[in-house]
């Protein structure tokens, strides 16, 4: 067998090269061959990347929204996003409202601290107790806390009470346990609720009752309910406010319903996962309510003071102008404070009305004026255009 040609042998060796597949696939250095060859037609293919785990999906804001032109930031010419907190002062003689009650109360309180208009508008005062209510006297007793309250603080607007949430168990009255919602437990619950508006009508204190809502448990629902029922009966018996809050915490049909519209009109979640608490724009919805009770208050703000003016000095009666000789001028005047100048006519010459004022009681009794000359008499009452005069531009008689 002869001998191959160099360059022949090379052909051979590169082509059983990329039959065997070692063409295609990159080394570290990469084959000899590789380099060599005039016409590299490796393919880099893309690699896959491993599998990452998505990030928590978060609402786009208008600061996530790269620059237009991203060379601005080195320039300079981004300014920093600057949030300004202006203060809003309190009126000192805005009204003083005491918040009572449980953790609804606690709601009804976020609700009022979280609007800086209502939290101006009012002198706020927190007494709450979360997990506390009108049966269980010896843990809480809002009757002695009422009592002392309303001893400190004199000058109290309003009371705005918002309690039962924790009052469906027992009560021991006499050595019994009398049952939730039983005939004797429902007259034990009315006297300590008249004890409490007792003591408000005693400080002549408004007291603004605001209703439980409608809860996701139709058995806790069913005996709120109830309980609103009573407490709304000994309220209006005291002549005092309760706010009812079940309509505003519910559907079309009168259910439970976790959303809703807020104070803005936009469709929100107002409850909590356990459906019985607010979210922030339930609270503020609670607060929203219970502000337009409120402003039935009569204003404490004082009127404001009228300015005084200073004391208007009569002035001097003025002489009646003396008439001066007729060579000093025609119509002048004099007086001791000097020359007095009559007014001055228009230039146009003397205003006489073409037609007497005519008064008539009705449109019947107006007559229409009498034209002396034809022409008038043609234009405004036959509506007789008159003919124009030879030469005139309106005179199309040369056609």
């Amino acid at each position: 067998m002869s001998r191959l040609p160099p360059l022949l042998l090379r052909l051979m060796l590169l082509l059983a090269a990329a039959l065997a597949g070692n063409f295609l696939l990159p080394s570290p250095s990469g084959p000899a061959f590789a380099e060599e060859s005039v016409m590299n037609w490796r393919a880099t293919l893309p690699q896959v990347r491993a599998h990452q785990d998505a990030p928590a999906y978060r609402a786009r804001r208008r600061s996530d929204v790269a620059p237009r032109y991203p060379d601005d930031a080195s320039l300079g010419l981004h300014m920093p996003a600057l949030k300004l907190d202006v203060p809003i002062m309190a009126d000192p003689n805005a009204p003083s409202i005491a918040i009572l009650g449980d953790s609804m109360a606690d709601a009804l309180n976020s609700g009022f601290e979280g609007d800086p208009v209502l939290r101006s508008a009012y002198r706020l005062m927190h007494r709450t107790s979360s997990a506390s209510g009108l049966v269980r006297e010896d843990y809480f007793s809002w009757q002695k806390t009422i009592a002392t309250l309303l001893a400190e603080q004199p000058g109290l607007s309003a009371l705005v009470i918002m309690i039962g949430l924790n009052d469906r168990q027992n009560i021991r009255a006499g050595g019994q346990n009398l049952e939730p919602l039983s005939e004797p437990w429902r007259e034990d619950y009315r006297k300590r609720v008249d004890a409490i508006l007792t003591l408000a009508r005693d400080a002549k204190v408004p007291v603004f009752w605001v209703g439980l809502p409608l809860m996701r448990s139709p058995k806790l629902s069913e005996d709120l309910m109830a309980l609103n029922m009573l407490i709304r009966e000994r309220v209006a018996i005291f002549g005092q406010t309760f706010v009812e809050t079940v309509d505003a915490f519910a559907d079309a049909s009168g259910a439970f319903s976790a959303t809703g519209p807020d104070v803005i009109g936009d469709n929100v979640r107002l409850r909590g996962a356990d459906g019985i608490h607010f979210t922030p724009a339930g609270q503020r919805k609670l607060a929203f309510f219970v502000d337009r009770a409120l402003s039935r208050l009569p204003s404490e703000r004082p009127a404001p003071a009228m300015a005084t003016l200073p004391a208007v000095t009569a002035l001097p009666a003025v002489p009646a102008p003396v008439r001066l000789p007729a060579g000093l001028g025609q119509g002048w005047n004099a007086s001791p404070g000097g020359i007095i100048l009559p007014p001055r006519r228009p230039a146009i010459g003397e205003v006489h009305p073409v037609l007497p004022a005519r008064q008539a009681n009705s449109l019947v009794e107006r007559q229409s004026p009498v034209y002396g000359d034809t022409t008038n008499r043609n234009l405004f009452d036959r509506g007789l255009v008159p003919a124009a005069r030879p030469g005139r531009s309106d005179d199309h008689g040369w056609r």
